[in-house]
């Protein structure tokens, strides 16, 4: 849940001079958001921040919890959705996306291995006796985003040039079904920006859910909000920038 209303946020450290240059030069930030729900008005909490890891290398990552009532029936879940990035050319490519969750005494944990050499894209699960076991496969021979690198792509320009009213489309990883994340942009004008992102909501039985986001000027989501089963309509806000 929580990952889907803060999946709409964008970072990028700022690119050093001589490598290959983004769009939009950013900074790293460190964000915090307040989540609510129809009937919860204090849902939980996310921070989403923003690494450098390596020479070209960079870590984003949206951690999530519920808190108030919600804990209590929830079993105090918690997410983490992790993704190490490779600046490539003119754009960000995913090179690990790993997705855990907490429920109760309950762990998951899955990672997507994304190896360019080998033209393969791996999932590899975590199972009770804590070893990976390598649960899927299928070819990597055209660009796949997860859904954090593809929107650290929208907000850099990795994906181009766009305009208010413009419809961007790309290839989400297809597990455990084909998955197309759509951006829908509306108005881009100063101080009023605004886009609906259709994608697969993973935390809740992969359905398919939208987005809806209002930016600042610098493209860092002030607000958004969805519907879901169960839960009606959850939003989230920023509260805190760093």
């Amino acid at each position: 849940m929580i990952r889907l209303v803060l999946v709409s946020t964008f970072f990028l450290l700022v690119v050093q001079l001589g490598r290959p240059a983004l769009a939009l030069p950013l900074r790293p930030e460190i964000l915090h958001y307040k989540v609510s729900a129809s009937l919860f008005p204090d849902a939980g909490r996310a921070v989403v921040t923003l690494r450098q890891v390596g020479p070209d290398l960079y870590e984003g990552e949206i951690r999530g919890e519920t808190s108030g009532a919600l804990a209590f029936f929830s079993g105090r879940r918690r997410d983490s959705y992790r993704t190490t990035m490779q600046l490539h050319r003119d754009s960000l490519r995913p090179l690990l996306y790993i997705e855990e969750s907490w429920v109760g005494r309950k762990h998951h944990y899955k990672e997507y291995r994304f190896d360019y050499d080998r033209g393969r894209l791996e999932m590899w699960r975590r199972g009770q006796d804590g070893a990976l076991v390598l649960a899927w496969q299928t070819d990597l021979d055209a660009p796949i985003y997860d859904p954090i690198t593809a929107f650290y792509n929208f907000r850099c320009g990795g994906l181009g040039e766009f305009k208010g009213g413009a419809i961007l489309s790309l290839a989400g990883i297809p597990y455990p079904h084909p998955e197309t994340i759509m951006i829908q942009l509306g108005p881009q004008e100063p101080g009023e920006r605004r886009a609906t992102v259709t994608i697969r909501q993973r935390a809740f039985d992969n359905a398919i859910g939208q987005v809806h986001v209002h930016f600042d000027d610098e493209l860092i989501p002030l607000s958004a909000w969805t519907r879901v089963a169960l839960f009606g309509k959850i939003s989230g806000r920023l509260v805190g920038r760093y």
